[in-house]
């Protein structure tokens, strides 16, 4: 009984970290991002990815705003046809070229509670809290 108890609640537990992205292929989410490896995330503005009808994204790349389609397929996903408003943003503006650059590089993700990872293969590119 303790065994059934104890890989009842394994399971519970990795279903709730599970990198299957159909939470955002089903509903519309929006993302904050706070966590960029390697890279220097700007104090002075946010980026924001927000994905609609599993197939859309848009959001505020620091200073512009951007929109393209989306892929999702089990917990692979890739961004295509990215474009933005090109509003000039010398504070930002190299950070902003690096996260349109990003989102391209982006083959997979996984959602954990109300967070969203972005991956290349397994290098993880970006990190987001959902906002609502």
């Amino acid at each position: 009984m303790k065994r059934i108890i104890f890989a009842l609640l394994v399971t519970l537990t990795l279903q709730a970290c599970t990198k299957d992205l159909s939470l955002i292929k089903q509903n519309d989410t929006k993302w904050v991002l706070t966590r960029w490896p390697g890279k220097i995330l700007p104090t002075t503005a946010e980026a924001t990815l927000n994905i609609t009808e599993g197939s859309k994204i848009g959001g505020k790349s620091f200073c512009n705003t951007y929109g393209g389609n989306a892929v999702i397929n089990g917990n692979a996903i890739q961004f295509s046809k990215i474009f933005g408003t090109k509003m000039y943003c010398e504070a930002v503006g190299d950070a902003e070229n690096k996260y349109y650059a990003d989102l391209e590089k982006v083959t997979a993700g996984k959602v954990s509670g109300n967070r969203l990872y972005l991956y290349q293969n397994e290098t993880l590119l970006m990190a987001f809290l959902k906002t609502e």
